[in-house]
């Protein structure tokens, strides 16, 4: 039976203390990745005093019902993504977009959307799913249309 020296028991220590440190340091890099986006994007249209708006989110789901990451539809949000809640729906992303024509003198024009799904694990970018279906889906719902003042004569 053998027995480990004092230098020899420091060198075990400290090789799975990191290892341990790699593993968590690799999980916290992997939410961060996966973590879902939240996004406004404003687009001034110069020539008619309108404004073009953009309103998405996306997240990952496990088992494509589970909700493990997507960004936080919240206004008043502490950060861009939230894990374990389902902020992507038409629902969230539809009150964020009518919170911004808020004024009684804007209008919202040309409302369209666009949902995306897929259910094999596919990084955004790449385009090259893996064969792994249903454990890891993608979900993505995007809102735009126009908000400008209404005419004077349709008051």
């Amino acid at each position: 039976m053998a027995y480990c020296t004092g230098e020899a028991k420091c060198y075990i220590i400290c090789a799975m203390k990191s290892l341990v440190l790699f593993r968590v340091l690799a999980v916290a890099i992997a939410a961060l990745c996966l973590g879902g986006c939240f996004s406004i994007e404003r687009a001034a249209l110069p020539c008619t005093n309108d404004e073009h708006v953009l309103v998405s989110n996306y997240g990952w789901y496990l088992f494509h019902f589970i909700p493990v990451a997507c960004g936080n539809a919240k206004e008043d949000r502490w950060t861009p993504w939230v894990h374990f809640r389902d902020d992507v729906t038409m629902d969230k992303v539809q009150r964020r977009f009518m919170m911004l024509a808020k004024d009684p003198e804007e209008e919202i024009r040309n409302p369209t959307y666009t949902t995306y799904e897929s259910v094999m694990l596919e990084i955004p970018g790449l385009n090259l799913p893996l064969p792994v279906p249903y454990l890891l889906t993608y979900r993505e719902i995007q809102l735009s249309g126009i908000i400008s003042k209404k005419k004077e004569s349709q008051q």
